[in-house]
This record gives structure tokens, sequence and C-alpha cells, in this order.
């Protein structure tokens, strides 16, 4: 066993979004940051990033069966990590951050770290297998990463257009990995599985509908400029062609899901630019 399994049971790539998303939630929050919270916003970052890992890490645990259909290669049902150590490991992740935002972070940053790990185990405990209710807890959990972003640089009220579009969008895509998973989720009562394959596709498609319309808000109200519109139509366009294609191939229209992520975190980014 090498450290490569504990970097990829981390599914890295979602950490490093939530890294960058905290990030551009300061900015847009306050472009003179670097001036006064630079320090606080790298914190804000790192927290983010290692609670994600160590959702990630849980989930890996909790899912150790499943995923030996649904996803084999990864490190616990492929043998290269034990479910004793990636316990170990992700009760690490979890304690660093709440010294972290506990010590050097506002109260409400320290709070909310809190009440993210609570919803995270909660989710992994319960909720997941709730079907509808553990999505919701995911597409909350991603909004927060904005709103958590804000309190770094005393600026929330910006956020919380970001946090109902990234709720809503996470939404869409968590209801689509379940279409993908669905033949081993057994025992789990998920959206898909209850409801059946078509209605879950409907809910995805409404749910990135909602996201695309609220998307183009935040230029009206003036939070971003006219350079976000490009990027964020292109997000909205992949969105939806992830969303049409989710009924007949979930597992390429979840790929899709996160591409079009990235591009509306680049939407983000360059609609905070004034020029």
């Amino acid at each position: 066993m090498s450290m490569k399994e504990y970097f990829s049971i981390t599914r890295p790539i979602n950490g490093a979004m939530g890294f960058l998303a905290t990030f551009l939630s300061a900015f847009i929050g306050n472009d003179l940051f670097y001036k006064s919270y630079l320090l606080q916003v790298f914190l804000a970052a790192i927290v983010v990033f290692l609670v994600t890992a160590g959702g990630n890490v849980l989930n890996d645990i909790m899912d150790a069966d499943s995923d030996k259909v649904n996803h084999p290669e990864r490190p616990i049902p492929a043998g290269k990590l034990t479910s004793t150590k990636a316990s170990y490991y992700f009760f690490l992740l979890f304690a660093v951050p709440v010294i972290i935002s506990g010590l050097f972070l506002p109260l409400i940053s320290f709070i909310i770290v809190l009440a993210a790990e609570a919803l995270l185990v909660l989710y992994e405990m319960k909720t997941k297998r709730l079907g509808l209710t553990g999505n919701v807890s995911i597409s909350i959990l991603v909004g927060l990463i904005f709103i958590f972003g804000g309190t770094a640089v005393n600026s929330v009220l910006k956020m919380l257009l970001l946090f109902l579009m990234a709720a809503l969008a996470t939404l869409s895509r968590e209801v689509i990995k379940d279409m993908e998973d669905i033949k081993g989720d057994v025992g789990r009562k998920t959206f898909p599985r209850v409801h059946g394959v078509g209605s879950a596709y409907y809910l995805s498609l409404a749910s990135i509908v909602a996201a695309i319309l609220i998307s183009y808000l935040p230029y009206y109200l003036s939070i971003f400029t006219y350079l976000y519109l490009i990027p964020v139509a292109l997000s909205d366009a992949i969105f939806l062609f992830s969303a049409f294609t989710a009924k007949n191939d979930p597992s390429r229209s979840q790929k899709y899901s996160k591409i079009a992520m990235i591009v509306g975190l680049v939407a983000f980014a360059s609609g905070a630019f004034s020029i």
C-alpha cells in the first residue's frame, strides 16, 4: 500500500473545486480580501478541502459493499486500503478542520464546520438511505461552501444566490448519480429505486432548469459584471446537455455535470472582476 490510495480515496478533484470555490466566494464578497483577510481565506479553503476529503473517505467506508458493484476500482473494494485504516484517516481529516476553524476563523465559520460535518455523518448513517432527503443534504453542503467563503471576509448576503444555484445544480447531479448506481444500491430508498428512473430524470431536469433560470439574477442584481454572461451561458448549456442525457446514459451525464460545475466556477470568477 502506498500514499496513492490515501490520496485517491479523498477524490481530490472534488476537494480542489471546494478549495477554489472558497477563494472565489471570498473574492466576490470582498475583492480586496488579500489586504486584510488573505490568511483567513486560505485557512477557510483548507478547511473546505479537508472536510470534503473526509466526507469522501467516510462515504467509501460506508459504501464498501455496494462499491464492489458500483465502483470496484476504489481503494477499499479493490483491497488496496482497509476500512480500519480508512476510518483513522477519516477522523484525522474531520478533526483538523474543527481545530483550524475554532482557533483562527470567525465563530460563524466554526459553527458552519460543525454543522457540515454533522450533516455529512448523518448523511452516511441515515439520510443517504432516505432517497431525496440525502440528495438535498449533499446539495445544501455544497451550497454552504459559498456561504462559508463569505464568512471568512464578513460578507454573506452576496453568497445567497450562489448558494441556491450550487445547491440546485448539485441536487440534479446527485439524483443522476443515484440513477447511475441503481443496480448496486440494494437496501437504499434512493429516488430512482422508489419512484423509477423516469421520475428521477424529470426531477434532475427540473432542478437544473431552476438553477439555470436563477443563474442570470447575479448579473441583473449587479453582483457580477457582464464578463459573467458568456461562461455562465456555456455552463448552463453543458448542464442542460447533462440533464437531457441522464435517462439513457447517467454515467456520461454526471461526468458532464462536473465539467459544467467547473465552467460555472469560471463564470463566478469572471463575473467578480470589475472593468
